[in-house]
């Protein structure tokens, strides 16, 4: 009997320092992940609260900055959140636009003689826009046209709804396209237009594949 209440104290002894250590596991990582995103502890609370509200239904896979942002509760509080997003974003498309341009020489490089294989459309293009852009409205027929579907980022919006649907209707843009998602209309709140763009006029496509970002123009017909 004495034999058996030492195994079972042992047992449950085990089980305890398990926990300790899982929950300490946890402390750490929420900690991490709370660093990483440069988020108080408070903030990084905030965003695990808001994740558990109904209005944040579908948010789950989103960034703690987007959810934060979105659910900001004063101007500033939103600005503060939008210009983390935008270093954040810069670093990124920066490191990706670079991986592209070196990829491309270290092809120049090794294989001069060669030509790479002519690029297929995608299934699906960024169409960044601006409005009383007629070329953007011809873009986004052409693109249509070659059976690509179009996701459409209105660059100088400025959140503005009815702009974006003005321009919508004026380029012809059914509601079943929006409703069967062959075209959805976004507006580029992140300044990801900036990025790719550099320096270049609307209407700019890209399209993103395995993690690169890159800006594609329609081959002549």
């Amino acid at each position: 009997m004495k034999l058996m209440w030492v195994l079972a104290l042992m047992v449950s002894t085990t089980s305890m320092a398990s926990d300790v250590v899982s929950i300490s596991n946890e402390i750490v990582k929420e900690t991490l992940s709370a660093e990483n995103w440069q988020l108080s502890e408070s903030e990084w609370s905030r965003y695990q609260e808001l994740l558990n509200k109904p209005e944040a239904y579908g948010l789950v896979d989103q960034n703690p900055l987007v959810v934060l942002g979105q659910f900001a509760r004063n101007d500033e509080e939103r600005r503060r959140y939008a210009q983390r997003l935008v270093a954040i974003d810069k670093k990124r498309i920066d490191g990706l636009l670079a991986l592209d341009k070196a990829y491309r020489n270290a092809w120049d490089s090794l294989y001069p003689a060669l030509t790479p294989i002519a690029q297929s459309l995608p299934e699906r293009v960024s169409l960044f826009v601006t409005a009383n852009c007629d070329p953007c409205m011809d873009a986004l027929k052409e693109w249509r046209t070659r059976g690509v579907k179009v996701d459409v980022f209105m660059v100088d919006s400025k959140g503005n709804d009815y702009v974006l649907r003005q321009w919508a209707s004026a380029a012809g843009v059914r509601k079943s396209d929006v409703a069967e998602r062959f075209i959805t209309l976004n507006h580029d709140s992140r300044g990801l237009w900036f990025h790719l763009a550099k320096g270049e006029s609307t209407p700019i496509a890209a399209f993103e594949q395995e993690g690169v970002w890159s800006v594609i123009s329609l081959p002549s017909s």
